[in-house]
């Protein structure tokens, strides 16, 4: 490619949960607000297929003020089925997400990977890219999960260790004496 990227931006196509829209679809929807072509370089399809969007070498048109220098990738879906913000990758959709972010980032060098809500006062991509293990493994990060409970300090063991089992052997020898063998 001979432009220069050096970001990747998730984005989400803002359609309910489970329903099937195509490269074409949101390329109608694009030129219907005057744009030239379809905003997103790469689109991903609920099954997990990628489709191409607007040609690589060309300036995206899907983050205002942000699209020199960077590419922008959309999956289908993105809100719940009253229409509000809501992660809905299905598991394909996810796995497609990660290659992909691999890919840019051996392909074409790109080091920072964001989600449009970063730059725009939206929900777009439903979710934070900055601390979805997904798109942070395929960056080579890992990232606890939020519900990880943070696990105690554990004493090394040492020769005086008290187990179960000790315990129990103290408690029968204190009640029914020796068990030694005299």
């Amino acid at each position: 490619m001979n432009r220069v990227v050096n970001e990747l931006i998730w984005h989400c196509s803002a359609t309910r949960k489970g329903q099937h829209f195509t490269v074409e679809d949101i390329r109608n929807w694009h030129v219907a607000r005057g744009w030239s072509d379809i905003g997103y370089h790469r689109v991903v399809y609920l099954d997990g297929t990628v489709r191409a969007g607007r040609d690589m070498e060309r300036t995206g048109a899907h983050v205002k003020g942000r699209n020199t220098g960077t590419l922008g990738y959309c999956y289908i879906g993105g809100v719940d089925i009253d229409g509000k913000p809501m992660d809905t990758r299905t598991a394909a959709q996810k796995a497609s997400m990660a290659k992909l972010t691999h890919e840019a980032m051996r392909d074409y060098g790109i080091t920072k990977v964001t989600g449009h809500n970063e730059y725009a006062n939206k929900a777009c991509p439903s979710f934070d890219v900055q601390t979805d293990p997904v798109i942070q493994a395929a960056m080579g990060r890992r990232v606890a999960p939020a519900h990880t409970v943070p696990q105690p300090v554990m004493e090394p063991a040492t020769k005086e260790r008290t187990t179960i089992w000790s315990l129990l052997l103290k408690l029968f020898q204190r009640f029914f004496g020796s068990t030694g063998g005299q």
